[in-house]
């Protein structure tokens, strides 16, 4: 995995890119199973060895990614619930819900309650719960707040009601490196600004005297990085076009040239096939194309 360098202030977390054009027409659409396994590449290729990741419920593909680092590059990266790669793990359903249609719960190491987990995230524990964390949202802004507490009508008062924050906003706030994901890429998902904030962005933390913000967003038609606490585009997936990705986001993005992002290499193809040998990640709540714009 590569590293070096800083982007907006960040630590610059892995993730090659060949540096082709990507304004035109993308490549073949490939299918839910390709795109999904292209995904987790790309999260596996910015976690790092000795780290310790979290991720929230029903998260496969990003079990998937963190279960790819550690067969290829960071054999000591933690996940949290204690899976390891070695001991095998079923992708469906996620290891810590009350399912037991699969198997999953058995190689778990623990599980925590609720209230442990705000307990570990709290800035007076000795422990820290993660390094990393992966969050989403009904909503993603330009500065990286997200917001899963619901959105506003025209009149300015709750139309949708969403899952809410839980414990996302003392967990997003603490952690080391915050990675943002989206299972699809729409200008309704990617906003101006949220209608409520759950984890903050960078302007949202700098205004509480918090230093830094999310570092990526991973969609499934590009890879966002901040600089200047603003999203830019870092690739464009190879079977996305530029152009229609930044119609599909609902705020400017800066201009140049963009690369596209690096496929699966032989290595990751390989090891995908051991952690994903039932392509379970062809069912993984995805929009290949962005989603319905």
């Amino acid at each position: 995995m590569s590293g070096g360098g800083d982007v907006g202030g960040l630590r610059q977390r892995g993730g090659g890119s060949g540096r082709l054009d990507s304004r035109g027409r993308g490549g073949p659409r490939p299918g839910p199973l390709e795109v999904a396994r292209l995904l987790t590449c790309v999260v596996a290729r910015e976690l790092m060895d000795g780290e310790i990741v979290a991720f929230g419920l029903h998260a496969e593909l990003l079990l998937a990614a963190a279960l790819l680092a550690q067969k290829l590059h960071a054999p000591n990266l933690s996940i949290r619930h204690g899976l390891r790669v070695e001991r095998g793990a079923d992708l469906q359903p996620a290891a810590w819900t009350s399912e037991r249609a699969g198997r999953s719960h058995e190689r778990v190491e623990y599980l925590e309650s609720h209230d442990a987990i705000l307990d570990v995230a709290s800035p007076a524990s000795p422990m820290r719960f993660c390094d990393v964390f992966f969050v989403g949202g009904l909503q993603i802004d330009r500065e990286g707040s997200t917001n899963l507490i619901g959105i506003k009508g025209k009149d300015g008062r709750m139309k949708v009601r969403g899952p809410g924050s839980i414990g996302t906003t003392s967990i997003g706030t603490l952690a080391r490196h915050v990675i943002l994901f989206s299972g699809e890429h729409t200008a309704r998902r990617f906003v101006d600004r949220v209608d409520y904030v759950s984890v903050p962005g960078w302007r949202h933390r700098a205004a509480a005297g918090l230093a830094g913000g999310p570092s990526l967003c991973v969609t499934p038609l590009a890879v966002f990085e901040f600089a200047d606490g603003w999203m830019r585009l870092r690739s464009v997936h190879p079977h996305a076009a530029e152009d229609d990705v930044r119609r599909r986001t609902g705020f400017a993005l800066p201009a140049g040239p963009v690369p596209v992002t690096a496929p699966p290499t032989p290595a990751e193809k390989t090891a995908l096939e051991v952690i994903d040998p039932f392509d379970r990640l062809a069912a993984v709540d995805l929009a290949p194309d962005g989603g319905e714009p």
